[in-house]
C-alpha cells in the first residue's frame, strides 16, 4: 500500500472538515431564519427609526421609536451629526425618545439613533412655517431632548 505524503494528508483533512461542517448544519435546515439568532453572533442588526409625524411647526415635540437595536445597549442620538444625548434600549432592542423643537429654525433635520456602526438608523423631520404643532401620542414615554438649543440644566429655585 502506498503511503500518503504531507500534502495529501492536509488536503484530506481540509476536505473532511468542510464536509463535517456542512453535516453539522443539517439539524438547523427546517428552522425559521430568525431561530438561530445570527444577529447576536455577528453583531449586525437591521435597525429602524420611526417618528409619529415627519413635519410640523417649530415648537413641535416629535416622538421617535427605535427598534431592532442590540438589547440593553446605550444608543446615541444625533441631529444633523451633532450629539443630542443617549437612551438605553430595552431587552427587546427598542428605545423611545422625544425631540422638542422649541427655538429651532425651519428646515430639514436628520435624526439618527446609533448603538454602534452596525446598528444605526436615520429619520428626517421638517420644520415648516406655517405648520401644525406636533405633539407626542398620549402615553408616549421617553426622555426629551432639545433641538433648538443645548439641553437645558434645570436648577432649583431658592427663596430667601
Amino acid at each position: 500500500m502506498k503511503s500518503l505524503n504531507k500534502e495529501q494528508i492536509t488536503r484530506l483533512t481540509l476536505t473532511l472538515v468542510i464536509l463535517l461542517s456542512g453535516a453539522a448544519m443539517i439539524p438547523f435546515v427546517d428552522l425559521p431564519v430568525g431561530a438561530i439568532g445570527w444577529e447576536t453572533l455577528i453583531g449586525v442588526y437591521e435597525a429602524d427609526l420611526s417618528v409619529n409625524e415627519t413635519s410640523g411647526a417649530p415648537g413641535s415635540i416629535f416622538a421617535f421609536t427605535g427598534s431592532n437595536y442590540p438589547p440593553n445597549s446605550l444608543a446615541s442620538i444625533y441631529v444633523n451629526g451633532e450629539v443630542k444625548g443617549s437612551v438605553m434600549t430595552d431587552a427587546l432592542g427598542t428605545a423611545t425618545f422625544k425631540l422638542n423643537t422649541t427655538e429651532a429654525d425651519p428646515g430639514t433635520y436628520n435624526v439618527t439613533l446609533e448603538v454602534n456602526i452596525n446598528a444605526t438608523a436615520t429619520q428626517s423631520i421638517e420644520l415648516v412655517v406655517p405648520g401644525p404643532i406636533v405633539t407626542p401620542p398620549v402615553g408616549f414615554d421617553g426622555p426629551t431632548f432639545f433641538l433648538g438649543f443645548p439641553n437645558p440644566i434645570f436648577l432649583p429655585v431658592v427663596y430667601h
